[in-house]
């Protein structure tokens, strides 16, 4: 994997993430890491590391976990309270 696709493949698995979590389709759930990036002002790779490394080891920022229930609707399929650590 060359320096230049780390970024996009980062950006593919943190999609796939949130569309599993989210029970929502890969659309969706890359429209949900835009807005995570725009409410949050982080940017958009950075939204996406932390979301694969919250997948490994179950740690999201509190800001980000919020926003991420926000935006997956906070009932079915939103990532339960205790997320964040």
């Amino acid at each position: 994997m060359s320096v230049t696709d780390r970024p996009h493949r980062l950006l593919e698995e943190a999609t796939d993430i949130v569309a599993v979590v989210g029970g929502v389709t890969r659309d969706r759930a890359r429209a949900v890491l835009r807005a995570m990036a725009a409410h949050t002002r982080i940017k958009e790779q950075h939204v996406a590391e932390l979301v694969v490394e919250w997948a490994m080891s179950g740690r999201l920022p509190a800001d980000l976990l919020r926003e991420l229930r926000d935006q997956l609707g906070g009932g079915h399929g939103a990532p339960a309270a205790g997320a964040a650590r």
